[in-house]
């Protein structure tokens, strides 16, 4: 057995005393014979075999007759709690009647008993013994019991000569602890893996045995309840009661010879991590940075002597610039502490030649990030920002962005967004409630602006709901960004009429500055800004880039291609050719509306 379990066993077997339990609950009894022999002075101080001192009795006195015929008469204690684990009972009985003690029994039982009770129905601690000889009980008694009950019973179904049972209790002291808790004051929980968590109020032992859920093999000491082989898979502590998080961690020791590092971490107590040099070191990385409120360290007894350092950090490269958990010259099993971290390192000082570490096994106390609970098995709210308290799930350190509360689960309320639900929603969101977690608008932007959260105005040339208007008709495209008013308002770009806006295009044939220029295109209309036709050129009888050009003196037709020279002075329609004199043609050409023709 390793001599730190042994150290263990023995602390937890050292015999102590208990204290009176009869503050916690209240006494009754068959009946009182004389006023002021109340149950409850058997409880009470002081505590001797006096009777009464003038007229102040203090003791309880209560008979068994029911018209002249003896019925058995008992004092009982109930105990506030639901079952005490009873060690011992002292009694003071009355002074100079030992004889009305003769037979008496002593109960512990689960149920009460009324006066319509034929006996008690329990353990029956202690009966006393029919003497032959004619001896009486001793006054004072300090009777064992060692049984689990929630009342105590005197009872007495014999009774002195002639008077039948009677029963005169000048002090009572019950002495155990509730159930589940040992020691002098009963301070001291009994160990989880008694069986109910049962123990005996002296030394803490299992007094129905241990139970072996979670220890390795099923083995558990049968008095401290110890699991002696270790434990299983993430399981850790003297009771294997805790959730282990280095089960899952990767481990590693340097110098790297030796023994396999994982020995420290597989449950099992027998198998140690050796190594050895100039300087040891043994490291754990959980994975994740992890709430971790203890550890489990059972060192062999080859572990060189001197500091025990172990440092938490989150960085494996400057583990010795981590947080100092632990510095002494000695390390116990157990040690209670409160961090987070992500790597553990054990650290064994320079011992020339060398220093030994030999690491049975390692338990780091604590949960996973995502879990917690006793057992690490509740899933903590998934808006926490890091790991969540470990008891009851509040998110102790913040919540992801959008989200608030204790346990993270309430959205920002309207207006709000982000980090602790700080930052503002833009003003220019078309409605107040934007996205909680990143700002984003719902239902769009006020008119001349843009973005995820209507943060940008709109481009230059561009205004209104969703920047989705155009001010090509702006002196160079500026207009304000919302209403699309133009920034100058003497003129506006050539196609455009003069207004405000500039929104209004020149008609089909008109162009330029306020649409003061035609133009007569053959395929469509020209462009209202330059008045350019597109390709396929004039109608009839006009020409130039625009079209808004008369043909010239004999030239007519489209784009005034064809020349009128039969006509007399060149004189023609400019769109159809037809000659403008009719009385004749120019020499050479036959007289015909055109004078196209030669002679």
């Amino acid at each position: 057995m390793l001599f730190v379990l042994i150290i263990h066993a023995t602390i937890l077997l050292t015999i102590t005393a208990q204290k009176n339990l009869t503050p916690e609950g209240k006494a009754s009894q068959t009946g009182t014979l004389r006023v002021n022999s109340n149950a409850i002075n058997a409880i009470q101080p002081p505590i001797s075999n006096r009777f009464q001192e003038g007229n102040t009795i203090y003791c309880t006195h209560t008979f068994g007759y029911d018209d002249d015929n003896p019925l058995p008469a008992w004092w009982m204690f109930e105990f506030d709690f639901e079952l005490a684990y009873i060690t011992e009972i002292q009694i003071c009985y009355r002074n100079g009647q030992a004889s009305r003690m003769d037979g008496f029994k002593l109960y512990v039982t689960n149920t009460s008993l009324t006066p319509s009770d034929s006996s008690p129905n329990g353990y029956l601690c202690y009966e006393d013994p029919e003497d032959n000889d004619g001896s009486l009980p001793n006054l004072n008694q300090t009777i064992p019991c060692n049984h689990l009950g929630k009342y105590v019973i005197y009872y007495d179904d014999k009774g002195s000569s002639g008077l039948g049972p009677i029963v005169e209790l000048c002090y009572v002291a019950i002495n155990g602890c509730q159930k589940s808790f040992w020691g002098s004051d009963c301070q001291n929980n009994c160990a989880e893996k008694c069986i109910e968590r049962n123990c005996f109020p002296g030394n803490g032992s299992c007094v129905w045995g241990c139970n072996p859920t979670n220890c390795l093999n099923g083995v558990c000491d049968k008095d401290t309840a110890v699991c002696t082989d270790g434990c299983i898979e993430r399981r850790t502590g003297t009771y294997c009661n805790q959730y282990n998080m280095a089960s899952d961690g990767l481990v590693w020791h340097v110098p790297s010879s030796g023994t396999p590092a994982n020995q420290a971490n597989d449950g099992i107590v027998t198998t140690c991590s050796r190594t050895k040099g100039p300087s040891v070191t043994f490291h754990v990385d959980l994975q994740e940075k992890s709430i971790v409120t203890g550890l489990f360290v059972i060192l062999g007894e080859g572990t060189t002597d001197g500091y025990h350092t172990i440092y938490a950090s989150n960085d494996s490269n400057t583990w010795n610039n981590g947080i100092v958990l632990y510095n002494e010259t000695s390390v116990p099993t157990e040690i209670n502490l409160q961090a987070v971290f992500r790597f553990l390192t054990y650290a064994r000082p320079v011992q020339n030649p060398f220093t030994e570490l030999e690491l049975c096994e390692i338990g780091i106390i604590g949960c996973p990030p995502t879990h917690y609970g006793a057992l690490c098995n509740t899933t903590c709210p998934q808006n926490c920002n890091g790991p969540c308290d470990l008891d009851v799930g509040d998110c102790i350190y913040g919540c992801t962005n959008g989200w608030t509360g204790d346990r993270c689960d309430q959205d920002c309320n309207d207006g709000f967004y982000g980090k602790d639900c700080l930052e503002s929603c833009s003003g220019t969101c078309l409605n107040k409630k934007c996205d909680h977690v990143t700002g984003e608008c719902i239902g769009g932007c006020y008119d001349g602006w843009q973005g995820f959260n209507c943060s940008q105005t709109c481009p230059d040339g561009q205004f209104g709901k969703n920047c989705s208007k155009f001010c090509d008709g702006c002196i160079s495209r500026l207009c304000d960004h919302a209403s699309g008013l133009c920034e100058n308002k003497t003129s506006c770009n050539p196609g455009y009429k003069s207004t405000d806006h500039c929104d209004m295009m020149c008609p089909d044939g008109e162009f330029g500055v306020n649409c003061e220029k035609k133009c007569v295109c053959l395929i469509e209309t020209c462009s209202k800004g330059t008045g350019k036709c597109p390709p396929g050129g004039c109608k009839e009888g006009f020409y130039g880039e625009s079209c808004s050009k008369d043909c010239e003196s004999g030239n007519f037709g489209r784009n005034c291609g064809e020349f009128c020279g039969g006509c007399i002075s060149n004189i023609c329609d400019k769109l159809d050719g037809f000659c403008t004199n009719t009385t004749g043609c120019e020499p050479g050409f036959l007289y015909e509306d055109y004078c196209n023709k030669s002679t």
